[in-house]
């Protein structure tokens, strides 16, 4: 199914011209962490290749590639989407923003305002499709707390230089 977008570009001359946005085709040409993503990288960061669960909830959801890993502490959450850094700073709930560089990457972390007890950390990191983010949740039976921020960071220095630009 394809779900398509229109809108106005700047033509030459500064006319508007319609343009089309195939949200499908956008999607089928994202970076995939699913199969992009080594079992060795995985390893690396803690958690088990054979975890993976792809999409939300087994879900795909359109502009968005996603896989999740987790062990008995923590979960982590690859996402490649065609929303920019600025969207994500634009959407609420979104709250705490900080700039952050992971060996030669800027990017933002932040954290969801209903995130009440501190388990969540997101970091996004801008790329020429849209943007990549990675997601840890912390598991509220983990007897092995790390702030959830200090383990993304962590999985940063490990993902951040296999993310494409």
């Amino acid at each position: 199914m394809a779900l398509v977008a229109s809108g106005c570009d700047s033509g030459t001359h500064g006319t508007a011209t319609p343009s089309t946005i195939d949200t499908s085709a956008a999607t089928a040409a994202l970076w995939d962490p699913c199969t992009q993503v080594s079992d060795q990288v995985l390893q690396k960061i803690g958690v088990g290749p054979s975890t993976r669960e792809s999409g939300v909830g087994g879900v795909e959801e359109p502009g968005w590639k996603h896989c999740n890993w987790s062990n008995a502490d923590f979960t982590l959450g690859i996402w490649s989407t065609i929303h920019s850094v600025d969207d994500f700073r634009r959407k609420e709930g979104n709250i705490d923003f900080t700039d952050i560089s992971v060996g030669d990457r800027n990017g933002v972390q932040y954290r969801r305002a209903k995130d009440k007890f501190d388990e969540d950390c997101d970091l996004v990191f801008p790329a020429s499709h849209g943007a990549l983010s990675i997601t840890i949740y912390n598991h509220a039976s983990s007897k092995n707390v790390i702030a959830p921020c200090t383990r993304a960071m962590k999985a940063a220095e490990t993902l951040v230089p296999i993310f494409p630009r």
